[in-house]
Parts: C-alpha cells; structure tokens; sequence
C-alpha cells in the first residue's frame, strides 16, 4: 500500500471514527432512558427466566447477564417485591436458592417483549426492505469483527 492509499485508509477510518462517535453520543441519552424503563435488569431477568422455563440458580443469572452477584441480588429483591419472581429452597440441597418467574413476570416480560418487536417493526418498515436488509448485513459484519479483533484471556486478539 502507497503511502498516499495509507494516508487515505487512515483519514476514512478518523471520519468513521468520529461519525460512530457522534452517533453514540447522541443515543446514549436515548439508551439511558432504555436502561432505566428496563428498571436497571429487571426485564433481562425475566426474559431470561422466561426463556429457560426452569428454576435458576442465582449465579446461573450472574453469569448470563454478566453482572455481579450483589447486582443479581438486589434484581431478585426488587422482582420479588413485586411478585414477578420467587425464591425457594433447593430440597435437594439446601444451601441453594432456586428462581423461578411467577405468572405476573411472564406477562411483564412478554408485554416488554411484545412493545419491543412492535417498534422494531415500525423503524424496519419505515427504514425500507433494501436498507434494513443492509443494515442487518452490516450489524451482522460489524458483530462478527468485534469478536474477531475482540482481546482474548491470554491478551492476544482473535484474529
């Protein structure tokens, strides 16, 4: 590569940069109001339970939601007062805590879940059938280069 076509890729990649940058600074107040309507992970364990269809484990939800098992905790509590899960004795060993969704958190999460779909309806369609097909192949491309170029455990990047 010229030095001119390295001059070029690098001034591209700034540009992209900074747009990527402007567009997640100007969503971040809208993905901030998205994380506290989901009451700070109420609805992520709820879909997650709702999604298993079993009694879980506390750390089992710790660990597929990548949160701390203080912060899984305080969920609990929180979903608990308002009857949309319940924690129970493991019988089979005693030292454990089971967590299951109760009928009021199903249909909280499938109401959630439902109001989700429907506005991903509406910016689809309002997007157009080529653009969000290219959307979906960018979201796709972009996702699977993150993992790519994404630091392994042993410091070393995937790819």
């Amino acid at each position: 590569m010229s030095r001119e076509e390295h001059q070029n890729n690098l001034s591209y990649v700034d540009t992209a940069l900074a747009a990527f940058n402007e567009i997640m600074a100007n969503s971040r107040k809208d993905m901030m109001e998205n994380l506290n309507r989901a009451h700070k992970g109420e609805l992520f364990v709820l879909h997650y339970l709702m999604v298993c269809n079993r009694e879980v484990l506390p750390s089992e939800l710790s660990v597929a939601l990548q949160a701390s098992t203080a912060r899984i905790s305080a969920l609990l509590g929180a979903l608990e007062k308002k009857r949309q899960i319940v924690r129970d004795i493991d019988k089979s060993n005693r030292r454990n805590i089971l967590v299951t969704i109760t009928e009021e958190g199903r249909n909280r999460a499938e109401a959630e879940m439902q109001e989700m779909k429907s506005r991903m309806v509406r910016i689809f369609t309002a997007m157009g059938e080529a653009d969000t097909t290219e959307f979906i192949r960018l979201t796709r491309l972009f996702s699977e280069l993150m993992q790519k170029y994404s630091p392994q455990e042993d410091g070393m990047p995937s790819g």
